[in-house]
């Protein structure tokens, strides 16, 4: 789990009027953008978008314009539309670095990291926010799975700016993911220094002491979490997998339902209702719901091996050696057991 603080730049205009008509036009569009960034501020998105499309439509290659309704589209999650938008204010400015920036942050919300990576290097050496360009190479990083480098990226932000809560958070999840579980329960709690009620320090803390076998302080830990942000969809799912590994089925189940809910992207709780499922032995429901894990991150822990112990019962030997191989190539102890038991 990453924290993700995206930074939206969005512009005002300044221009020059070389003659009555020009005036008029110019005018008018820094009327419209003015109140579109107003409506924006309001968080009156509708209003927002109408006013910036009113000024593209005075101005078809207006690259501001475009740029802010980008800015729009993503905050309400409309990220294909916000991609296109960026793409004409930069096809119209080719030196508009904002937009360049606001794009790379567009790219890593469709895990397209690489392409992310691609516009924070152009701007990287003009761009006047070193700390937002090292916080959005740490989260491409991150999904690249390039773990070494995010961690360079965040401890570059920190240099920057040493009481960067989310610095503290995404480096966390990357030591976590490194294994290094010591250090990253140490960066969660120097979050928690900063800031007493962080859900998401809560959130790791828990997966922390999950993976060095202290249950009940993880449980405390997405309790605490849940305390402070009751509808937090990775600290439900968390705990609902600690419920599962508890075998207290109904208690999992209705945290998982309930963090899909909230987060209906999160593979996690995709692969938990699938584990959930598949104690239930009904293996049809726990393979769907694997396969839909994978289909979002084929990167998510032991959902190749229960998808091999469930090719296993139906009796599918190729495919069942084949899943147990993915998990065992993911260090997995349990698809490694497996595969050796079932498939040498």
């Amino acid at each position: 789990m990453m924290q993700k603080v995206n930074i939206w730049i969005c512009v005002g205009i300044l221009m020059l009027l070389s003659s009555c008509g020009d005036a008029r036009l110019n005018q008018q569009k820094k009327h419209f953008i003015h109140m579109g960034n107003l409506s924006f501020k309001e968080k009156l998105y509708p209003e927002a978008i109408r006013y910036y499309r009113e000024a593209i439509q005075l101005d078809s290659t207006f690259a501001q314009a475009y740029n802010n309704l980008g800015i729009v589209y993503s905050t309400t999650g409309r990220m294909t539309e916000a991609l296109s938008v960026f793409n004409q204010a930069i096809i119209n400015d080719p030196n508009f670095i904002d937009a360049y920036f606001n794009r790379s942050n567009v790219w890593n919300e469709l895990r397209q990291f690489k392409n992310s990576l691609t516009d924070l290097n152009h701007i990287r050496n003009i761009y006047p926010n070193a700390k937002a360009i090292q916080f959005s190479k740490g989260l491409a990083f991150f999904g690249l799975r390039h773990y070494d480098s995010a961690a360079y990226a965040f401890n570059q932000v920190l240099e920057l700016d040493q009481d960067n809560i989310e610095s503290y958070l995404n480096l966390a999840s990357v030591k976590y993911y490194m294994k290094n579980y010591e250090e990253a329960e140490i960066l969660a709690k120097k979050s928690l220094s900063l800031d007493a009620i962080s859900p998401d320090a809560f959130n790791i803390l828990g997966m922390v002491y999950m993976k060095i076998k202290q249950p009940d302080k993880a449980m405390e830990a997405y309790n605490e979490g849940l305390k402070y942000e009751s509808n937090n969809a990775f600290l439900l799912n968390n705990r609902g997998y600690l419920y599962l590994k508890d075998s207290e089925l109904d208690l999992a189940l209705a945290d998982i339902n309930e963090s899909i809910v909230i987060n209906p992207e999160n593979p996690w709780a995709y692969r938990n209702k699938g584990i959930y499922y598949f104690q239930m032995k009904d293996y049809e429901n726990a393979k769907r719901l694997l396969l839909q894990a994978l289909d979002i991150d084929d990167n998510i822990e032991l959902s190749q091996y229960y998808l091999g112990q469930i090719y296993r019962n139906e009796g599918d030997m190729a495919k069942a050696c084949g899943a147990f191989k993915i998990s065992s190539q993911m260090g997995e102890t349990s698809g490694h057991n497996a595969y050796q038991q079932y498939c040498e």
